[in-house]
């Protein structure tokens, strides 16, 4: 069997359920033969995730993200209505790769316009992964506002699982006959867990200008001791009480198993980690976001994590609830997908 995996890469979290999928595959003797992503607007692809895979890039959609980290709908309308020729011999060469390929099934992690081509290749199989697909289902907890992103949520959704079957991602599970409800789909590093623990609090800011907030923190409660990762790119006096990291995953992961408490933006595969991790969290979503309001509202609402929409060490939870058991399960639900494609 023969399979070719498709990744949006604006955000971690695809990149990391395309490989915890890939692993599970090659255990089972499949082979992937390819993943087709979009070349990055601004940052290379990260290593672990070019380690594991042969990678065909081509000019993909591109989401355009304000400096707080939001996406900015109508700039991104706007640029990808420009990139349109670009964006058309992308989808050809996609196209003529899976023709020449002749694969047995395709799966998506959100990449739009490898959505589209189940469009064409109606004898192909295909399977669409993202958290994002749970946002549509009746039992999600929803949200008052964005209108106008929830449409363009609603739109990327529709056309990255044109045809398929989809694979919708939790924190917890429920019954949905539209969908297969999975576990979090997380690197195998990650389902380790070590009984140290440290006394520091790990924090993780997706924006560096968040991080005179933590200072003020840092300074108004000095006996928390944190560690901060984020994307630094300016100097920063620290503190006796805050050091700061540049983003390193591996080492990232590592203060996740011995940290006291978690600190995140709204994103799912952080967030995820830590409740696996048994980890007391606290969320800060970025603003006028909507899937990661979203997020904290459904952690919050299952009592996984508080959040709040500054950082507010006072409000750090004193424990996790946890749902390890579900969590473990991820591997039954690639059992179920491999029973649909073949």
């Amino acid at each position: 069997m023969k399979i070719i995996f498709g990744t949006c890469i604006s955000g971690n979290g695809h990149q990391t359920q395309a490989i915890a999928t890939k692993q599970y595959l090659e255990k089972q003797g499949i082979n992937v033969i390819c993943n087709l992503v979009g070349k990055p607007f601004k940052n290379k692809l990260p290593k672990y995730f070019t380690d594991e895979f042969n990678i065909i890039q081509h000019n993909g959609f591109d989401f355009v993200f304000d400096n707080d980290g939001r996406v900015v709908i109508w700039k991104t309308i706007v640029k990808n209505t420009f990139e349109l020729p670009r964006l058309i011999v992308s989808f050809i060469k996609i196209c003529n790769i899976i023709q020449k390929e002749k694969p047995d099934a395709i799966f998506n992690y959100y990449e739009p316009l490898i959505g589209l081509t189940a469009l064409f290749f109606r004898n192909i199989k295909y399977v669409s992964f993202g958290h994002q697909y749970a946002m549509d289902s009746y039992v999600y907890p929803k949200i008052n506002g964005y209108i106008v992103q929830k449409l363009f949520v609603d739109v990327i959704n529709k056309i990255t699982s044109i045809r398929a079957k989809i694979v919708a991602l939790s924190y917890y599970e429920f019954n949905d006959d539209t969908m297969i409800v999975s576990p979090p789909m997380l690197r195998s590093e990650s389902y380790s867990t070590s009984d140290k623990q440290q006394d520091f609090v790990l924090v993780y800011l997706m924006n560096e200008d968040m991080l005179p907030q933590l200072i003020s923190q840092a300074k108004k409660y000095p006996d928390i001791n944190i560690h901060c990762f984020t994307k630094l790119t300016k100097q920063y006096d620290e503190l006796p009480n805050l050091k700061l990291f540049n983003l390193d995953g591996k080492l990232f992961q590592e203060k996740m198993k011995v940290c006291k408490a978690v600190v995140c933006s709204g994103g799912f595969e952080t967030s995820a980690e830590a409740i696996y991790q048994n980890k007391p969290l606290l969320m800060i979503p970025m603003p006028n976001h909507y899937e990661q309001h979203a997020n904290c509202n459904d952690a919050y609402l299952n009592s996984y994590a508080i959040y709040s929409e500054s950082i507010d060490l006072s409000k750090l939870p004193k424990y996790q609830l946890g749902n390890k058991k579900w969590f473990d399960t991820y591997q039954y639900v690639l059992q179920r997908v491999l029973y649909y494609i073949r």
